[in-house]
């Protein structure tokens, strides 16, 4: 079994210090040891220990969603999303859709990679069991029937093996997105992908020169990543994040007012960043004309 993980677990006896403030009798409530087995699945935590099962199963959960609220510089990454693709579901007036990282956990923006300053309209959606899309060599669209890291013999449909990965979606081939060799195709899978409509990549750091990608700042979790690494964090981070969990451990204890108490208290540690979430990130303002209220105007 792995050791004892002494910063994860001094913030696990914050929380139940916070838990416990003001009361007379506090022997015995806290962890001598919580080891990265136990962070990593809470089903392996003794069933008498169910505090500390409790805590372990919480802890990523909430983690993620301080996380996102507070939008740490610890966490945040950049990404070029690499082409763009196309998929068999409606992407309503979006022109362009990409591939999130791995570690993708939420937004930041979608930003020129040049200066960074320049944002884009843009959304993150949430697609279920979807399938690669793409262009045939017939200019017909064709979409993935089963998963497959794509070759010459597999390409559409002048591969000598193509039926066996492909099937017609639609004769308009501009639904699809262009075929490329040794690209992962999926079938059928769910998950969160980038809508646009603008590229936003340096043009530099393309084969031909041009802009074919969208760049983002992002937050980024993967379990025992940077992001979940205490050694990183700062004191304003550890005290919203220890205080929101302490919060949700004593929602299970059904103590209502103090859970109350504690959220009311977490709002304030999360910072402005948090009770202005709405303002920072994706949403950029509609472009209005000048000739807009054209109709109002009067000539001498």
């Amino acid at each position: 079994m792995a050791g004892d993980n002494p910063y994860k677990r001094h913030l696990c006896n914050r929380t139940l210090a916070i838990l416990v403030a003001g009361r007379t009798s506090q022997s015995g409530i806290f962890f001598d040891s919580i080891t990265d087995e136990e962070f990593a699945d809470y089903t392996t935590v003794a069933d008498n220990l169910n505090d500390k099962k409790l805590i372990c199963c919480l802890y990523p959960q909430i983690l993620q969603q301080v996380i996102t609220d507070m939008k740490p510089d610890f966490a945040r990454q950049f990404a070029d999303l690499g082409a763009e693709i196309r998929i068999n579901k409606e992407i309503r007036d979006w022109s362009l859709l990409f591939g999130l990282p791995a570690d993708f956990l939420d937004l930041v923006a979608q930003i020129n990679q040049i200066d960074r300053n320049t944002k884009y309209d843009c959304e993150v959606l949430t697609f279920d069991d979807y399938a690669h899309v793409v262009e045939g060599s017939d200019e017909q669209a064709y979409y993935c029937k089963l998963l497959h890291t794509s070759t010459t013999d597999d390409e559409p449909i002048t591969g000598t093996n193509w039926e066996t990965y492909w099937t017609l979606y639609d004769e308009d081939g501009t639904l699809g997105a262009p075929w490329i060799e040794s690209w992962a195709y999926k079938a059928s899978q769910s998950g969160n992908l980038l809508a646009t409509s603008d590229y936003s990549n340096d043009p530099s750091t393309t084969v031909d020169g041009g802009i074919d990608s969208a760049y983002i700042e992002y937050l980024a979790y993967v379990q025992a990543g940077i992001s979940d690494k205490p050694l990183y964090y700062p004191e304003s981070f550890k005290n919203a994040f220890c205080t929101r969990l302490a919060a949700e451990m004593a929602l299970d204890a059904k103590d209502y007012e103090q859970r109350r108490r504690l959220l009311e208290e977490y709002a304030m540690l999360a910072g402005p960043g948090f009770r202005a979430i709405q303002q920072d990130r994706k949403y950029i303002p509609p472009r209005v004309s000048i000739f807009t209220n054209s109709a109002n105007l009067r000539l001498p």
